[in-house]
């Protein structure tokens, strides 16, 4: 581990006597907490950066990349409450974003036909447009970034992090806690080394 991905060594130290003094040997769940911030956050920074070049917030593309995939697997818009918990945002968020999203004409929200007192949510043609634009630079940045690990390694990665998420979410009791199924990425990864 890098020393910038480590506790400072004057934390580290305190930790672990606070931690001995309470019969904890091991400081691994607080070192894998602290890189796992370290890298999502680092992430979060790139993303910024990226996406304000697109005039776009990192949450607000994501959801566009929701609606844009829904309709391309099944032909349906999506309803509020749907976005909100696939992006795991609070309602109030989501519609926050929405809001934002039909002002910039990137979507458009309609009644549903089955349920008056709901809403669906559509692309606008500038919205796929504005996907179809952003996810390959998303996507280039992301893959030259993993250009330092091979296939092994980034399969390996990603059932260890697959793993460590299954356990948090059993930890907190959460049934509900969206799949890892790794087997689209493995097969994908797979192909591109033949």
């Amino acid at each position: 581990m890098t020393k910038s991905a480590k506790l400072s060594l004057w934390g580290a130290a305190h930790l672990e006597r606070l931690l001995a003094q309470a019969g904890i040997e091991s400081m691994h769940g607080i070192e894998m907490l602290h890189l796992v911030r370290m890298v999502a956050g680092a992430y979060d920074r790139m993303l910024n950066d990226v996406m304000r070049r697109q005039s776009l917030s990192p949450p607000r593309w994501g959801i566009l990349l929701r609606l844009w995939v829904e309709e391309q697997v099944s032909g349906e818009a999506l309803n509020p409450t749907h976005l909100s918990h696939s992006q795991r945002v609070a309602k109030n968020t989501i519609s926050d974003h929405l809001r934002a999203l039909e002002e910039d004409g990137l979507i458009e929200r309609t009644l549903d036909p089955n349920d008056r007192r709901q809403f669906k949510i559509h692309l606008t043609e500038a919205g796929r447009s504005l996907v179809k634009q952003a996810t390959p630079v998303h996507a280039r940045l992301l893959n030259e970034t993993l250009a330092a690990f091979s296939t092994e390694e980034i399969v390996q990665l990603q059932q260890l992090l697959s793993r460590l998420y299954d356990s948090l979410c059993t930890q907190i009791g959460e049934n509900g806690c969206p799949s890892t199924s790794s087997a689209s990425i493995q097969t994908h990864l797979q192909k591109e080394d033949m």
